[in-house]
């Protein structure tokens, strides 16, 4: 793809914390990939949640379990930042999103400095998708310092501790004999 089109597009798994990490970390290094930005992919329904609601409640309308829930949103957005790289949060709209939590999530975002796109590609297909498209195409301009989480020359402990406290928040990795 990179040799045929201006622009490649990969997914690459659930998650800053698993996906991404993966991605970043370990084929981005063996293929000699450089990314250019990153597209953090969020719904309501998740950050809801994330807040403790229920999963079958998680269609209701509930903005105060939507704001707990946007820790998980943060994370992401903070595991990403670990890797000097842009980044856009997609935020997919669905038919049970009130416009008070969609609201509130482009207010939060903005007033954070993270740059968000309200995607309706579910309702309205490719169009649905323009914004952030664009969006993406700034942060693709953007000078990026890409950089790896931990270096190959690190210890399998060093790689450990490093990937468990900067992409998942551990405050320690503790070694029982087994595991060693």
């Amino acid at each position: 793809g990179l040799k045929l089109a201006d622009y490649v597009v990969t997914e690459a798994g659930f998650g800053a914390d698993l996906g991404a990490e993966k991605f970043l970390d370990i084929k981005c290094r063996v293929g000699e990939l450089n990314p250019s930005a990153v597209v953090i992919v969020a719904t309501i329904k998740a950050l809801k949640y994330h807040g403790g609601i229920d999963a079958k409640e998680c269609t209701l309308p509930n903005l105060e379990a939507m704001k707990l829930g946007i820790v998980n949103l943060e994370k992401h957005i903070d595991t990403i930042k670990k890797y000097n790289l842009p980044y856009v949060v997609a935020l997919n709209r669905f038919n049970n999103d009130t416009e008070e939590e969609i609201n509130w999530l482009l207010n939060w975002a903005n007033e954070n400095d993270h740059p968000i796109s309200l995607s309706e590609v579910f309702s309205k297909g490719g169009k649905g998708g323009i914004d952030l498209a664009r969006k993406v195409l700034l942060e693709v301009e953007k000078e990026n310092n890409f950089s790896y989480i931990y270096d190959l020359k690190d210890s399998i402990e060093e790689k450990i501790l490093k990937i468990a406290t900067k992409v998942y928040g551990a405050k320690e990795v503790v070694y029982t004999k087994k595991g060693l």
